[in-house]
């Protein structure tokens, strides 16, 4: 017991720590298993919780109550010790049982731990069973009792009412065994899983498990199972114990349902590639257009975006603001160029920069994004405002919706085809981002 009781504290300083710094993943299951055993049949219902401190490694534990039982009904015959008359003769008893019927039954509470695998599909587990046996026993009933009396001097056999009344016809009796051991069983599991939804899955598998060591362990007595025993003037059915080992095993299907709660933190899209551009005049020129990226407002039968803003009325002129003078004076840390009358950042090159100015506001929450639009010169004023603003919307839309940034944290402003404030002209079609620390 204190060994149990050693192992159960370990597991819970274990699961404490994950719970404590790890920040896991849960999931919680009702399950219900049945199949084959030493005692030829094995149901296990109980309940389960796994910890996920990884993507879809965890640890799972629990409290599963397993009850095993066998039956055997045929019918059964046997003599008792030779014993004297009232004359001093040597007679035996000699019995018959019509219907003798023997159930085993074995109750073991499990508390498995083992390491499990788990994807939106298929679930493995791994480890050992620790397993407290509950009880053993054994229940014996009997039906139509017939003696009879047999003298071996004279190879006579009586039926006389003397030699038939002796006992009784129909009774039962139960031995439960005792000085029963803890179990430590291997086990293994696995199975498919259907995810009925975020939180609530299915699940149907296999399972098998194999104790280490025996339950108990008791000689075979030679005495026959059941016995009929002579006293004057009555006589007693005795059962004896024909447990001589235990040593459990079981395998069978299992179903489980589960529901699962927990930080699972959503991917973001792939990078292509996570080379910080120290140069920040550097020009991008598109080799083939990837797939466009899927934001509200574009239309896949048209080359270019929608706008996502709403245009302002066209007229011949448009009051351009001057820059912020911290904006005006300094090198962007960002620059993208737009070799094509484009106001998407659709091209890969782009979306390596995008991604880098992400993971810089992430990493430091007190960064904010200020886009500068640039156009070239358009049919009027009021054109070259507009693309110049859009270009630099786009790249706050997309820090938005796929990255997750707030979009107060990313400031966007329009030169239209202004160029004073820039620091390098060169194209006009460009947007310079420039990261300001706000402590």
């Amino acid at each position: 017991m204190q060994k149990l009781t050693c192992i159960l504290i370990v597991i819970f300083i274990l699961v404490f720590n994950t719970v404590l710094f790890a920040q896991p993943y849960f999931e919680l299951d009702a399950h219900y298993g049945f199949g084959a055993s030493e005692l030829s049949f094995n149901s296990v219902p109980g309940i389960g919780v796994s910890f996920y401190p990884f993507k879809n490694i965890g640890i799972s534990t629990g409290v599963e109550y397993s009850w095993r039982w066998q039956t055997e009904t045929n019918s059964y015959k046997g003599s008792g010790p030779r014993t004297l008359d009232d004359e001093g003769d040597t007679v035996i008893f000699s019995y018959k049982v019509r219907k003798y019927e023997e159930e085993w039954r074995g109750r073991i509470l499990q508390i498995p731990i083992l390491l499990k695998y788990s994807d939106d599909f298929y679930y493995a587990a791994a480890g050992v069973k620790i397993g407290v046996p509950q009880s053993a026993k054994t229940d014996i009933s009997y039906k139509d009792l017939q003696t009879e009396g047999y003298y071996p001097e004279y190879n006579l056999i009586l039926t006389a009412p003397d030699f038939q009344g002796f006992g009784v016809r129909d009774g039962s009796t139960k031995t439960k065994i005792r000085n029963i051991k803890n179990l430590f069983m291997l086990a293994v599991e696995g199975g498919v899983k259907y995810k009925v939804n975020d939180n609530f899955s299915l699940l149907a598998g296999a399972f098998a498990d194999y104790s280490l060591n025996k339950g108990f362990d008791r000689s075979r007595t030679i005495l026959p199972v059941i016995e009929r025993i002579q006293k004057k003037g009555s006589a007693d059915i005795v059962v004896h114990d024909t447990w001589e080992s235990w040593q459990p095993w079981s395998v069978g299907l299992t179903v489980k349902f589960a529901f699962s709660f927990g930080s699972h933190k959503e991917e973001l899209p792939p990078v292509v590639d996570t080379t910080v551009y120290e140069d920040p005049n550097i020009t991008v020129l598109p080799d083939s257009l990837p797939p466009p990226i899927s934001v509200e407002g574009f239309d896949p039968q048209f080359e270019e975006f929608i706008p996502i803003s709403p245009l302002p009325v066209p007229s011949d002129f448009v009051d351009v603001s001057p820059l912020p003078e911290p904006l005006a004076h300094r090198e962007p840390d960002f620059i993208f160029n737009y070799p094509e009358a484009h106001t998407s950042p659709n091209y890969s090159p782009h979306t390596i920069l995008i991604a880098q100015i992400a993971d810089a506001l992430r990493v430091k929450p007190s960064l904010q994004l200020n886009c500068v639009g640039y156009s070239e010169k358009l049919a009027s004023e009021f054109f070259a405002y507009e693309t110049a603003f859009q270009r630099a919307l786009r790249i706050r839309h997309i820090l938005s919706r796929l990255y997750g940034i707030d979009e107060e944290r990313v400031f966007i402003y329009s030169q239209g085809s202004n160029n004073s404030g820039g620091s390098n002209s060169a194209g006009y079609r460009r947007v310079e981002c420039f990261l300001v620390d706000t402590d």
